[in-house]
């Protein structure tokens, strides 16, 4: 009921008030407050009633004051025929139908040519600068402009029309302006027959043909609804009438029931094929979008969810709990595997794999069950479960499909010619179905499934390069045709065929031939092979463990950097999605890794200023810390190199310092004169007291006061280069030489940059090297402050904070907090 009605139902009220009181002849004045009061009373009591009446109440028919019998049946006949998730054609199916609003998140829609849309259920979006709006934002006009919504299989678009028909009959659309619009729901492939035989069927007809007899007399109800403009009628999948003259001929009715109820708004949904040679003259043309990161999110939780509350018939803590741990936990693995990440945004895909994930726990591991599960169902499943007949089986079909991917696998081909498809399925398809010529099996199998595109007129590609290789090797598992792939251990090309083929069958023989290959690349897909094998004799599996194990201990620089890649590329196999496009590695990069990537690349360039060949040994597994980008940079190139990915350095925010107070207690005497040190930097002037009262404890150990400077320097840390003191030196190099009887610090100037080059160029070097460095510095220092002319000290005191810096970063007493991470490209 309306604002409007209540407010009508008000004034009547007032008016009869008001002639019973001008009837037992009342004072006038006194007879309009008494109007005005009953009158306001009684408008607020129906505002009050109607919006009891309409709050919103899940899958219930939306109530009226006066409620029409007809009305109240259809829509609660409706909620009923709508209300669950359609999974008919899924091989994994749980004990529990879910309900389309418990897990129903609103795909995005975004106008778009009709020549420019794609039926790729896997299209990467190009124009992610347009807004993404939802249906809603369409129909906030009425009538509304016709809507066709075009988009790929399993993109979601019927499970849009059913959420539109519940939020109408519910009564709680999210937009105001459509309350009280009568939700009508027609799957076009039902009527087809009907309306070609007779074009001048009216609307009305198929209509009611969908009601159950139990509705007899609603049929005229819904008619004086088309007549008065209140409907919103949606027409479901056009591309599903697949013979091409039958679909003209309904596109063509379609058109005249737009044109002859066109005060009511129009909605009808198909893939891109099946619209655009039968386009609506009158249609506002909508693509649907993929599901962003956000939405993948959201949809995995409420899926799991809508599960955990189905499957214990409670909504509490503990059900809430359970669901967010297995959303995160299919979340990670999706992660973990940016191949089905890929999948994730298809609606329909993500639903099989919440399905498999949840039923029988196989990601990633498992995956090649779920490619097969994926192409049983766009091949055939679906079709077969919505009653669509085809002259070939899901079997038959994908037949053929496997030994077209095989072939375009040897060729190393992503899209082939449609000539040249047809030349290599030919054979194979007058095995399955003699009487099927090859190029109208492509084009059915484009028009059908969603598995084979046309990328551009002529040429085809399947719509992901997994399908093509799960196909394939499938084709050669039929063939037994491990030695094939054994050949192969060491291509790139082969790799995720060769692991979908040993997912389902005896990997011994590949690992074994890895084995032998020896190679970083070949050890590396022994180790996959061996996790995601069907079955690997245990004596194969425990060499591979020994070559592992030995290799990455060998004292061998070109042995272990071998082994170290395979332990790497696994490492950075392991990301984490931090937002659209941003994927990180799961892990800073540590010590160890570091010194393998100096150690393969042996450039003294690349070594940090600080590094030494003991951080790596006393602390491997520590993240490695104080790299400047002229570090960082060579390993990204290098972990780059040895991947599939690009990298690049993502460090954690922050340039604080880890100060060790314990580690400089071992260091004795032998740092630095502290007393000398503190003065000559400026300390003394800063920290009287404490060089007063004696830095040097008497035992030779570092005291209470040189501590205190340590802590005060380090509020001052920054990360010390090469560069630094390079420059440093350089500088002080160019003053003296302009100065007169400097000879002692040109000396001891020379013996800095003597020790300084050697320290740069030694890959052997230890913290203790850099005492001869430190002793000629404070030297010099001692030198340029007793000058008369001490114009030289912040020079000389800038080179010797950097060298004692360089000294506390090497021997663990001073670590920075910025670690490496990696961001995959």
């Amino acid at each position: 009921m309306t604002a409007v009605r209540a407010l009508l139902v008000g004034v009547v009220m007032v008016g009869v008030v008001a002639g019973v009181a001008v009837l037992t002849g009342g004072d006038p004045l006194d007879t309009m407050d008494r109007v005005s009061s009953v009158g306001a009373f009684a408008v607020a009591v129906m505002a009050v009633v109607v919006a009891w009446r309409q709050r919103p109440r899940a899958h219930k028919a939306a109530p009226r004051m006066w409620p029409s019998r007809h009305r109240h049946r259809y829509f609660t006949w409706l909620i009923a025929r709508n209300r669950d998730l359609d999974i008919r054609g899924l091989g994994t199916q749980g004990p529990y139908s879910l309900e389309v609003e418990n897990v129903y998140v609103d795909v995005s829609l975004v106008p778009r040519p009709i020549h420019q849309a794609t039926g790729d259920p896997l299209a990467k979006v190009s124009d992610e600068s347009m807004k993404r709006r939802e249906v809603w934002s369409f129909l906030t006009e009425w009538p509304p402009r016709t809507l066709a919504i075009v988009g790929p299989p399993g993109g979601g678009k019927t499970t849009l029309l059913k959420h539109l028909t519940l939020a109408l009959a519910s009564g709680r659309p999210p937009t105001r302006s459509l309350g009280g619009r009568i939700p009508v729901f027609l799957a076009i492939r039902d009527q087809a027959r009907a309306i070609s035989e007779n074009p001048d069927l009216p609307l009305v007809r198929p209509l009611t043909a969908t009601m159950p007899k139990e509705l007899a007399g609603a049929g005229s109800w819904v008619e004086r609804q088309l007549r008065n403009g209140n409907c919103l009628i949606m027409f479901d999948g056009l591309d599903e009438v697949a013979d091409p003259v039958q679909r003209r001929l309904v596109s063509a009715w379609v058109e005249r029931q737009i044109a002859a109820h066109h005060t009511n708004g129009f909605v009808i949904t198909s893939r891109p094929y099946g619209y655009q040679n039968n386009p609506l003259t009158s249609a506002d043309v909508l693509q649907v979008r993929p599901f962003t990161d956000d939405q993948i999110e959201r949809f995995i939780l409420r899926w799991y969810t809508a599960t955990g509350v189905r499957r214990t018939g409670r909504r509490d803590d503990v059900v809430l709990s359970d669901a967010r741990q297995q959303a995160d936990d299919l979340l990670q693995r999706l992660r973990d595997n940016l191949h089905l990440y890929e999948l994730a945004v298809n609606p329909l895909l993500l639903t099989m794999i919440a399905h498999v994930h949840n039923y029988r726990g196989v990601l990633p591991g498992g995956r090649a069950e779920l490619y097969r599960e994926i192409c049983q169902v766009f091949l055939g499943g679906r079709q077969a479960a919505k009653g669509l007949t085809s002259d070939l089986t899901a079997d038959q079909r994908e037949s053929v499909l496997r030994q077209l991917a095989l072939e375009m696998m040897k060729a190393r081909k992503r899209d082939i010619e449609e000539g040249a498809a047809a030349r290599l399925i030919r054979a194979q398809l007058a095995r399955v179905a003699p009487g099927v010529q090859p190029e109208v099996f492509l084009t059915e199998t484009e028009q059908q499934s969603g598995l084979l595109l046309q990328r551009e007129s002529g040429v085809y590609a399947f719509a992901h390069l997994t399908f093509q290789e799960y196909l394939a090797a499938v084709r050669l598992r039929e063939r037994g045709r491990d030695a094939f792939l054994a050949e192969r251990t060491d291509d790139q090309w082969w790799r995720e065929v060769t692991l979908l083929y040993c997912a389902n069958t005896d990997a011994g023989t590949i690992v074994e031939a890895c084995l032998r290959e020896d190679s970083a690349r070949s050890l590396l897909l022994a180790s996959d092979c061996a996790e995601v094998a069907r079955e690997l004799d245990p004596l194969i599996r425990d060499r591979l463990e020994q070559v592992l194990s030995a290799g990455a201990q060998s004292a061998d620089v070109d042995r272990a950097a071998v082994v170290g890649e395979v332990m790497l590329v696994r490492k950075l196999r392991r990301v984490r999605r931090l937002g659209a496009g941003v994927v990180l590695v799961d892990a800073p990069i540590t010590n160890a890794e570091f010194d393998l990537f100096l150690r393969v690349t042996t450039a003294p360039e690349h070594w940090p200023v600080h590094w030494t060949s003991s951080i790596a040994v006393r602390h491997p597994d520590l993240p490695v810390t104080g790299l400047t980008s002229s570090a960082k940079g060579p390993f990204c190139s290098w972990a780059s190199s040895v991947t599939e990915w690009s990298y690049e350095a993502e460090s954690t925010p922050g340039a604080a310092f880890d100060f060790d107070p314990d580690a400089l207690d071992s260091l004795g005497t032998q740092v630095v004169d502290c007393l000398s040190y503190a003065k000559i930097s400026g300390n003394y002037r800063r920290s009287k007291d404490i060089f007063l009262g004696g830095v040097m404890s008497p035992a030779g150990g570092v005291g209470p006061g040189g501590k205190e400077i340590v802590e005060q320097l380090s509020d001052e840390m920054r990360l010390v280069t090469e560069a630094d003191l390079s420059r440093g030196i350089q500088r002080i190099s160019d003053r003296l030489r302009a100065e007169e009887n400097w000879f002692e610090a040109l000396r001891l100037l020379s013996e800095v940059q003597s020790f300084w080059f050697h320290w740069q160029r030694d890959p052997a070097r230890e913290p203790v090297d850099l005492m001869p460095l430190l002793v000629s510095v404070c030297g010099l220092a001692e030198s340029a402050g007793g000058s008369p002319r001490p114009s030289l000290f912040p020079e000389v005191v800038a080179v010797l904070d950097s060298a004692v810096m360089l000294y506390w970063w090497a021997s663990g007493a001073v670590t920075p907090t910025d670690q490496f991470w990696l961001r995959r490209g």
